[in-house]
């Protein structure tokens, strides 16, 4: 064998034949068709039957002939078709996600991408980083509201209304499941909902008017992906980003004020965990702007309690305090009837534990402990609200650090000590990591003032990754500073991937 030339033989591309007799197109027709698509992107070719024959021979076509193949045999077939049904490698641009579609059309393009990487798990996206500056173009195109002129669709099968309320009962049946268990639990149900029943949707035969609706109700699935992402952790913050902004250009095109100041309310949250706080105030603030548009009271004093808690981080309780002012007033004027259903489990109970949250990090441990009780005894069926609002419980009953002032509050480590026992039973089942992570920082602040360290009793802290592991460690007691108090359970379990 000569020096240089491969013995390996190149592979007859069966996909693509298969999809080419589907059509009834010829060889010559197919390049035709290709070199008319390139002509129009202002870079003529002159593919003949011959160079169609190399493709199904195996050779690969050159850029930009592979995305045009999909785009002819999606218009073609009457459903989507990627480079994979076209047994042609299919790359995933870095930026996948992070741009602002031009139009409708486009914009369900990179959704449809972004949603197929998330089920094949493609590693360059699930790994990303989260910056603030990306989403400072998706904030101020959102504000020019600019609506899409068109958003019907010819494709294949026909799709109406019934078809868009179906999605709006899934992503609500998502939404509860994640406020439950958090946003590891369905995760990669939800993934597998939209590649299999609601992409399909998109491309297929629908008016103006029915577009509009199922933009919307596509929006909600990217934001619950977003939110799913987001709290669930493991590296994928930059990939919950993207999520987020592709949902609120959808809910653009779907002229949908009130779910985008939803959407843009998560992207504050988002902003608030990764400690940008300056990021998560210019979010939620955008986002109240446009739900006084919408009329929507609930969402409105969502997103105020958000930018409350922005001020928070920051130590600024003057403007959180206002900002607080601000979500009970709007709290105030709900009238469910004309509320989104979608934004139903922001309650006064949610406002009172954004309430605590805010005076957590305002190192106020009084007004932790004036709001918690309450939102505890009334967030049954809100399991991940319990395990958060316990771990800002139980850290307020500690003595404050040496460079903090003592507020007047009750400090007993016996107290924090019983509030973090309940959350046992509760961790065990959840799957987020910010309920983890609070759980882990109130065991830090207390291990210097038990008597029997909780974290030497009732498991390791973390591993490497940062989930709670626990189960070689036998945690059959728990010692408080008395040493009277125990308890029978067993130990964190390590959080689901």
């Amino acid at each position: 064998m000569c020096q240089g030339v491969s013995s390996m033989k190149r592979q007859p591309n069966h996909a693509l034949g298969a999809l080419l007799a589907e059509t009834t197109w010829s060889n010559a027709g197919l390049a035709k068709r290709v070199n008319a698509r390139c002509a129009a992107l202002g870079i003529p070719r002159s593919y003949t039957a011959t160079s169609v024959a190399n493709w199904l021979s195996g050779m690969m076509p050159t850029e930009p002939v592979p995305r045009i193949l999909a785009e002819l045999f999606t218009d073609g077939l009457h459903r989507r078709i990627g480079l994979r049904e076209l047994g042609l490698p299919e790359d995933v641009a870095v930026d996948l996600g992070l741009a602002w579609g031009s139009t409708a059309r486009a914009t369900v393009d990179t959704v449809a991408t972004l949603w197929r990487a998330d089920m094949e798990r493609r590693s360059l996206l699930l790994g990303s980083a989260w910056t603030a500056s990306a989403f400072a173009t998706p904030t101020r195109e959102w504000l020019l509201d600019w609506l899409d002129e068109d958003t019907s669709h010819a494709g294949g099968r026909r799709v109406g209304q019934a078809e868009v309320e179906v999605i709006w009962s899934m992503s609500q049946t998502f939404a509860d499941t994640d406020h439950r268990l958090g946003g590891g639990y369905a995760r990669s149900t939800l993934v597998h909902y939209v590649n299999e029943i609601v992409l399909p949707l998109l491309d297929g035969t629908y008016p103006d008017r029915i577009g509009r609706l199922l933009m919307a109700a596509v929006a909600r699935l990217c934001d619950l992906g977003g939110f799913m992402a987001f709290d669930s952790g493991g590296g994928q913050q930059g990939f919950a980003q993207r999520y987020y902004i592709q949902a609120l250009r959808l809910a653009q095109a779907a002229g949908d004020h009130a779910l985008g100041a939803h959407i843009l309310s998560d992207m504050a949250m988002q902003a608030h965990y990764l400690r940008i706080g300056r990021e998560a105030c210019s979010l939620a603030r955008a986002g109240q702007r446009s739900a006084r548009a919408s009329g929507s009271y609930s969402t409105l004093a969502r997103c105020c309690a958000l930018e409350a808690r922005a001020h928070a981080l920051a130590g600024d309780g003057r403007r959180c305090g206002d900002a607080m002012t601000r979500a009970e007033q709007a709290l105030a004027k709900v009238r469910p009837e004309d509320e989104p259903f979608w934004i139903g489990f922001f309650t006064l109970e949610q406002l009172h534990a954004e309430f605590a949250y805010a005076a957590a990090d305002l190192r106020r441990a009084a007004d932790v402990q004036r709001f918690a009780p309450t939102v505890l005894a009334t967030s049954e069926g809100m399991e991940r609200r319990q395990v958060l609002v316990s771990a800002a419980l139980a850290s307020s009953y500690l003595p404050p650090g040496d460079q903090e002032k003592h507020d007047g509050s009750k400090v007993d480590v016996e107290e924090a000590c019983a509030v973090l026992e309940k959350t046992v039973p509760l961790v065990r089942v959840l799957t987020t990591r910010r309920g983890v992570e609070a759980i882990n920082g109130a065991r830090r602040r207390l291990k210097p003032n038990a008597v029997k360290l909780w974290a030497d009793r009732c498991g390791q802290e973390v591993d490497g990754d940062g989930c709670l592991v626990g189960a070689s460690v036998d945690a059959q007691a728990f010692v408080g500073v008395s040493g009277q108090r125990s308890f029978d359970g067993s130990g964190f379990d390590a959080e689901p991937a």
